[in-house]
């Protein structure tokens, strides 16, 4: 039988090797920081050692992900591989690369054809190696299955611990929790039984949140005024009634939802410890938010679909905040679409109906398209003025992979701006918010009530530099405005 010998790509010898690390935990434990930390300085250290290796950086995941998709600096990492920025990438071993094998063998190869390699030390492997694909399948299918016992092995230990009536929580308001011993904090359980009895005897969350504000009393976390978020799970929580549950939540198409399984499963460890409020009460806070809210877990519905197009679109600065779709009602006549918000206090509104910001939009996009020619020259300009002072950045910094996103950016706007300058010339006016978004990214109302238009080529504040300054007459309650619009690219 003949050896083979790995032909691996020649790099050119007068330039340094491009290398990155990529580090990985599976979960945002605590217990895992050490491993993590060693992860990154191990992997610097390796890099920088060799005198032919060019340090780019170490992009770094911390947190639970099946797929890929969820990893934002992996992504990253491998866009800029795929884009010849990054030559090596090297990584402790298969399972802190991919945690499934379709995900390994899919990227090595997508890379593999790209000329990038891809170093394993642990297994001591590269993808420029002549019997990866074999090694990979083995190793990744031997790593699945390891994960999956050592979740298995985790559960059961949860379960044995359970079953034993530990305790799971460390930290909760009301309580002091020491050695599995848990002590009432009088001054707030009071806060606490305050919230239920007025929970259950129909009050608003917000007039709940008022009352607190008023008896000037501090969120759990040293805030002066409580949220909704903090109450829901304050109303939903077992543990004030004595209980303890296991599993409260599972995942759905990637989402984590409560459960209303506890009893099915047996998860629930009755009178675990001295309760705050009575089981009575808590099971009709229960009763009474599942007869105020349609969102169970029966019929969920997807994030996407309770929000409006309007998501996130029109941002006020002074109240540090994004606006919100309502249909007002004067007097009960007639609808006004309209977006406003408050600021941290409950207070400043501020607004805009929807008929002025499309006024506002298509004005500033008309102008724009009145003299395309003279918006694709500057803008042109300004991303290859923007790209080469990138490019002299690399060469000099140390630090890389900020940079290198900022590339990726810039590319990517590059790419995109034909396709931006068409529309924009074919510009004639829109009477729908997704038509808009073609162009434009988001809004900012500014302190002094004048509009920033962020047009959707680049992240917001990349270039950051102003292509149009106009103003336009609102009509705005029972008279006429005067209303400064910016358009920034």
């Amino acid at each position: 039988m003949h050896s083979v010998d790995v032909i691996r790509v020649m790099h050119n010898p007068t330039k340094k090797i491009r290398v990155a690390g990529y580090a990985r935990v599976s979960t945002s434990d605590e217990h895992q920081d050490s491993s993590y930390r060693l992860q990154i300085q191990e992997l610097e250290n390796d890099i920088k050692s060799n005198s032919s290796y060019e340090f780019i950086g170490i992009f770094k995941d911390k947190k639970s992900a099946a797929t890929t998709n969820r990893r934002q600096e992996f992504n990253t990492m491998i866009e800029l591989a795929l884009m010849g920025e990054i030559d090596i990438i090297l990584t402790k071993s298969i399972t802190r690369f991919a945690r499934n094998l379709i995900d390994t063998i899919s990227i090595v190869r997508q890379l593999k054809i790209n000329n990038v390699e891809v170093i394993f030390q642990k297994e001591n492997i590269s993808s420029l190696d002549s019997s990866i694909e074999m090694l990979l399948s083995i190793l990744a299918m031997h790593a699945e299955e390891e994960i999956r016992n050592i979740s298995e092995n985790t559960l059961w230990s949860i379960k044995k611990k359970r079953r034993a009536g530990g305790n799971f929580t460390t930290n909760i308001y009301g309580y002091r929790i020491k050695d599995d011993v848990w002590t009432i904090i009088d001054v707030e359980a009071k806060v606490v039984r305050i919230i239920f009895d007025m929970y259950i005897n129909n009050k608003t969350y917000k007039e709940i949140i008022n009352r607190l504000f008023q008896m000037k009393v501090k969120t759990p976390r040293g805030a002066n005024r409580w949220s909704l978020g903090t109450l829901e799970r304050m109303l939903q929580n077992e543990k004030y009634a004595g209980h303890m549950s296991l599993g409260k939540t599972y995942m759905r198409n990637g989402i984590s939802i409560r459960s209303n399984r506890l009893e099915v499963e047996n998860n629930t460890i009755k009178h675990h410890h001295e309760p705050i409020i009575s089981p009575d009460t808590f099971n009709l806070a229960m009763q009474i938010r599942r007869e105020r809210t349609k969102n169970t877990t029966d019929s969920y519905i997807p994030f996407s679909k309770r929000v409006t197009s309007y998501y996130q679109f029109v941002y006020s600065v002074k109240n540090e905040n994004f606006l919100r779709y309502v249909l007002e009602k004067p007097k009960g006549k007639y609808e006004i679409p309209t977006l406003y918000c408050y600021d941290a206090n409950n207070k400043n509104r501020i607004m805009i109906t929807i008929k002025n910001l499309f006024l506002i939009l298509n004005d500033a996009l008309y102008r724009l398209s009145e003299s395309v020619d003279a918006v694709t020259k500057a803008i042109t300009s300004l991303l290859n003025t923007s790209l080469k002072s990138c490019e002299h950045q690399l060469e000099t910094s140390n630090e890389k992979i900020s940079l290198l996103n900022t590339k990726i950016d810039l590319l990517n706007a590059k790419r995109n701006f034909p396709s931006f300058i068409k529309h924009l010339r074919n510009f004639s006016g829109y009477e729908n918010i997704d038509d808009f978004k073609k162009l434009v990214q988001g809004v900012d109302i500014l302190e002094d009530g004048n509009i920033k238009i962020k047009l959707a080529l680049l992240q917001s504040g990349l270039l950051n530099v102003s292509l149009l300054e106009s103003s336009i007459t609102l009509r705005v309650g029972n008279g006429n405005k005067d209303v400064v619009f910016f358009v920034f690219v």
